[in-house]
């Protein structure tokens, strides 16, 4: 898809229609934990109504699977939470659907919800539950919307070595189906919050008779600078050693 030009760009403006615009933004000092600012026409569309609260991770918000992109039915969305940054304590959180004839891309009916979402998106929300929000609707040209989250997706600048290394550490052993004796499977990889390592988590969901999770952390490290060297080095660490020992040889205390 073509990026609309400046030109295009003041047209959709003066058509009545927002332009969409996507930027990476570092809080509180974590340059390994950015988070996907919303402009609206160049300016924050939430600033009035909130002040500090933020966006997700790129992770989360951006790719293939965005949750901005318009669904069919529309979906509700959570674009900003709590300035905390946990979203249980609140988000800002409208409806993303396409208008009837394609061409548009609505946000409506923004609504703020407590303990309800964990990331983006969650299947437990009611849409006509929560606080609404003091926000006016915002309505997109849908070509213009489209493609700059398709822009924003491409862009990897955000990615620091130590998230580069996470996450070609887990591409290299998510496919391997690994478990930590006796039943942990594998579920993520990411820099360690406080240390210059990367940090493997496996759990175990257990949700009848009732809801529990086990799970043990695993912290491994690489004297390679090249991300990708560095995780071919930590897999190889892992995978020459017996998954009998891998919480004695690179764990913490089980969680």
């Amino acid at each position: 898809m073509n990026v609309p030009s400046m030109n295009d760009s003041r047209q959709i403006a003066r058509s009545g229609l927002s332009v969409l615009s996507l930027r990476f933004q570092i809080v509180g000092n974590r340059p390994d934990w950015p988070v996907v600012r919303v402009l609206v026409d160049g300016q924050d569309p939430f600033a009035a109504a909130v002040s500090g609260w933020r966006g997700f991770d790129p992770e989360k918000m951006l790719g293939p699977d965005s949750p901005l992109r318009p669904a069919d039915l529309g979906r509700r969305v959570a674009v900003y939470c709590c300035s905390c940054g946990e979203p249980g304590c609140g988000v800002i959180a409208p409806v993303i659907v396409p208008s009837p004839d394609g061409r548009r891309v609505s946000w409506v009916d923004f609504r703020d919800y407590v303990g309800v979402f964990a990331g983006p998106v969650t299947e437990s929300v009611n849409t006509d539950e929560g606080r609404p929000w003091d926000l006016p609707d915002l309505h997109f040209d849908r070509q213009q919307y489209v493609a700059e989250i398709e822009r924003a997706s491409r862009d990897r600048s955000w990615e620091t070595g130590r998230r580069r290394t996470a996450r070609l550490l887990y591409e290299r052993l998510n496919p391997l189906g690994l478990v930590l004796p006796p039943d942990l499977g594998l579920d993520w990889a990411a820099p360690a919050w406080n240390e210059d390592r990367v940090a493997l988590m496996f759990q175990h969901i257990i949700r009848a008779p009732r809801f529990e999770i086990r799970q043990q952390m695993l912290r491994l490290t690489s004297t390679l600078d090249d991300p990708d060297q560095a995780a071919e080095d930590m897999a190889r660490q892992l995978l020459s050693t017996s998954p009998d020992d891998w919480a004695g040889s690179f764990g913490s205390h089980p969680a």
